[in-house]
C-alpha cells in the first residue's frame, strides 16, 4: 500500500493494548468453558428424555440446545478474534465492525485477514481454494444455523415466518421440524474443528497452518463422512441399549 486511511477518533478510542487483548481472551475462554459445561449437561438431559420416550421434552431441550450452539459460536468467535499474538488491535476492530453489520461478514473478514498472514490468497490458487473451503463450512454449519436460532429466539418454535412476518416460511418451518440432537451435536463438533483451523491460521500462519490444516481438515472430512447417516432413531436405539446395560 502507498498510504493509509486516517484513523477515526472512534477507532482510536477502541484500540486495545496487547495486555487487554490477552485479558479479554482469558475471560472469553472462561465463558466458552462454562458454555461447554452447559452443553454437556443439556445433552445428558436430552438423552435421559430419549430413554423415557418423552418426545415433548426432547423437542423443547433440542431447541434450547440449538440456541446454546449459536451462543457458543458467538462466544468462541470473540475468543478466537482475541487469540494472543494473533490479530492486531486494528484488525480486531475491523472484524468486530464487519460482524456488527452481518454475522457472515464478520467470519469472512476474520478468515480473509487470517489468510493474509499466510500469503496473498487472492493470487494463490491453493490458498484461495483453502479459503473457499473454510468459508463453505462456515456458511453451512455456522451461518445457516444462526437463521434457525433467530426464528426460535423470536418465538417461532414450530412455524417459521417470512422476513416481513406476513406468512409462513415453509422451508425454515421444515428445518425447525427436523431439528434434533444429532444434527445439533454435529454443529458443535464441526465448530471445534473450525476453531482449530482458524487458530492455526493466526498463531502459526507460516508453519502451523500448513502443518495442521490438512490434518484438521482431513479429520473434519472423515467426521462428516462418518456422521452423515446418523439419525435420531439411531441415537434412541443406542440410548435404549445403554439403559438395558445399566439395568443388567
Amino acid at each position: 500500500m502507498t498510504g493509509s486511511s486516517p484513523v477515526s477518533p472512534s477507532n482510536i478510542k477502541n484500540q486495545m493494548t496487547r495486555q487487554e487483548i490477552n485479558d479479554l481472551y482469558v475471560l472469553q475462554s472462561r465463558n466458552v468453558r462454562r458454555l461447554k459445561q452447559v452443553q454437556a449437561n443439556l445433552i445428558r438431559d436430552i438423552n435421559f428424555c430419549l430413554k423415557k420416550n418423552d418426545d415433548f421434552q426432547v423437542e423443547v431441550k433440542s431447541k434450547l440446545l440449538a440456541l446454546l450452539y449459536c451462543t457458543l459460536s458467538e462466544a468462541q468467535f470473540i475468543q478466537i478474534v482475541h487469540t494472543p499474538d494473533g490479530f492486531t488491535s486494528a484488525e480486531i476492530q475491523t472484524i468486530k465492525s464487519a460482524k456488527n453489520n452481518k454475522l457472515e461478514d464478520g467470519w469472512k473478514t476474520m478468515i480473509d485477514l487470517a489468510m493474509n498472514k499466510v500469503g496473498d490468497w487472492s493470487n494463490n490458487t491453493d490458498l484461495t481454494n483453502r479459503r473457499n473451503s473454510i468459508l463453505k463450512i462456515i456458511d453451512e454449519f455456522i451461518i445457516k444455523p444462526s437463521v434457525l436460532r433467530n426464528k426460535i429466539a423470536h418465538g417461532q418454535w414450530e412455524f417459521a415466518l417470512n422476513r416481513e412476518n406476513t406468512k409462513q416460511n415453509e422451508d425454515l418451518t421444515n428445518q425447525l421440524s427436523n431439528l434434533d440432537i444429532v444434527q445439533i451435536t454435529k454443529w458443535f463438533k464441526i465448530h471445534q474443528f473450525m476453531a482449530l483451523i482458524v487458530r492455526d491460521l493466526i498463531q502459526s500462519p507460516k508453519k502451523g497452518f500448513h502443518n495442521n490444516y490438512w490434518v484438521n481438515l482431513t479429520s473434519l472430512e472423515q467426521y462428516l463422512e462418518t456422521s452423515k447417516n446418523w439419525t435420531l432413531q439411531n441415537r434412541k436405539e443406542r440410548v435404549a441399549k445403554k439403559k438395558q446395560f445399566d439395568k443388567s
